[in-house]
């Protein structure tokens, strides 16, 4: 009973914070937007002739647009089905891309979109035939090879695309490329990435302490991972082919120019768009929506572009993988669910005709 007592404040607590955090983050996603929604209005002059562009669409570029935004996919599927292949599990291939599909729809879409779709990808591994650490090790891994093909995008973005803030970008650029490339390489020596971690956690304080509870899943399940040893040309390979997922990604943004009668503004396109993968990431509001357009449009008009045609430009792209590519993804989601209901249900009939008890029953005694 006591024990019982206990666990109610406990509860009750829980209850409130998260309350809290739901608050929080309600009230961050609207300061937000409102910041975004006074940048328009405040800007408004600059935006006149939006409508004749968005009216005079270009469709050939449009439809371009999104052909190179699915053949983004494939090389991001395949730079995943390699750092699972360094983990001893092989995947098949148009099962990775569906996978791919469905985790950026779901990334996009819905309130901390990130962490759901990692959890989705999480549980296909495990589909695979991964097991739990192998699983978790491939998606974080992937993850920070991805983040490192951002990384030198948006380096040469800056470089290309020059002006004023060229001297505190390049340096800012830089580091996080180093950093990024230095996080990749390590997760090529999971057992050598926990040990520092360890380290971390006993020399850091209380951020060694939040950075303990953040990782101690994962460091347990790491420790397992010692046969784990992916080579440099492994690893290679799918930075190269995470860089071309990236670069076709920008090459959709740069059509949508094209597809409004705008000149390509090549390098603000590629420092732009590394911000709003950035800004997406973090989850302000779901997949950046309001947020992302806003730094994206803003980032163009400080490079020197009308205002009219970068609206106009960001609208067409965000359209195309907020409607076009996320649709066929949720697409995607509602097929594997259903091929998985599929699938367990014949298993367990299968079982049933062999006399085995099902997995769904606990055993008593």
């Amino acid at each position: 009973m006591e024990t019982h007592r206990q666990a109610e404040p406990q509860a009750t607590a829980g209850r409130r914070a998260g309350g809290r955090s739901r608050l929080l983050r309600h009230l961050l996603q609207l300061g937000a937007v409102g910041v975004v929604a006074y940048f328009f209005i405040r800007e408004r002059d600059l935006f006149a002739g939006f409508g004749a562009a968005v009216s005079s669409l270009n469709w050939y570029w449009v439809v371009l647009a999104f052909a190179v935004e699915l053949a983004s996919v494939p090389p991001l599927a395949e730079a995943q089905r390699i750092v699972l292949r360094t983990g001893g599990v092989e995947s098949d291939r148009l099962r990775m891309n569906l996978v791919t599909l469905a985790s950026n729809a779901i990334s996009l879409s819905v309130p901390a979109g990130v962490a759901l779709a990692e959890g989705y990808a999480y549980t296909r591994y495990r589909r695979f035939g991964a097991n739990a650490a192998v699983a978790a090790w491939s998606e974080l891994a992937s993850g920070a090879i991805a983040f490192c093909g951002l990384a030198a995008i948006a380096l040469v973005g800056a470089v290309i695309a020059g002006g004023g803030a060229e001297p505190v970008l390049l340096p800012l650029l830089s580091v996080v490329l180093a950093g990024s490339a230095g996080a990749a390489l390590l997760f090529r020596y999971p057992t050598l990435m926990v040990r520092a971690l360890d380290w971390v956690e006993s020399n850091l304080g209380p951020a060694g302490d939040w950075l303990c509870r953040a990782t101690r899943g994962f460091r347990k399940s790491a420790r397992t991972l010692a046969h784990v040893r992916p080579t440099m040309g492994q690893w290679g390979s799918a930075w190269g082919l995470s860089v071309v997922n990236w670069l076709l990604d920008a090459a959709c943004l740069a059509l949508a120019f094209a597809a409004v009668r705008s000149r390509v503004p090549w390098g603000a396109v590629l420092l732009a768009f590394a911000g709003s993968k950035v800004v997406t990431s973090i989850g302000i509001t779901p997949g950046g929506l309001g947020v992302v357009e806003g730094g994206l449009v803003a980032t163009f008009v400080a490079y020197g572009l009308p205002g009219a045609d970068a609206g106009a430009a960001v609208l067409v792209y965000r359209a195309l993988t907020l409607i076009g590519l996320v649709g066929i993804g949720w697409g995607v989601v509602a097929a594997q669910a259903v091929a998985d209901r599929r699938h367990d249900a014949a298993r367990r009939a299968e079982r049933a005709e062999r006399g085995e008890p099902s997995t769904t029953h606990r055993r008593r005694g």
